[in-house]
């Protein structure tokens, strides 16, 4: 039989596998909570944006076919020292 601490006092007790898996549930929740309350949050929001904006914008630019803005894309993406858009398919931007 597991061992889980268990919430209020923190106490550590003989638990079945449901109640374990319940216990682990509620910690992972409690510390995705503290983390989007804590300035972190707003710092990887920031950051994400600032990384993802211009690769969506390329790709959409390449899917509705805008030979200028795919060109320039393509000169400014290969400026950008160890950008890998390997995981987004096989297409050229």
């Amino acid at each position: 039989m597991p061992y889980a601490l268990v919430p209020e006092g923190y106490k550590l007790q003989k638990v079945t596998k449901q109640q374990k898996e319940a216990v682990d549930k509620h910690v992972s929740n409690e510390a995705v909570q503290a983390f989007l309350d804590g300035p972190a949050s707003g710092e990887l929001v920031k950051a994400v944006a600032i990384v993802v904006t211009p690769i969506v914008l390329a790709v959409l630019a390449k899917q509705i076919d805008l030979p200028d803005v795919t060109s320039f894309l393509d000169k400014q993406l290969e400026k950008v020292p160890g950008l890998d858009l390997s995981a987004l398919g096989e297409f050229s931007l």
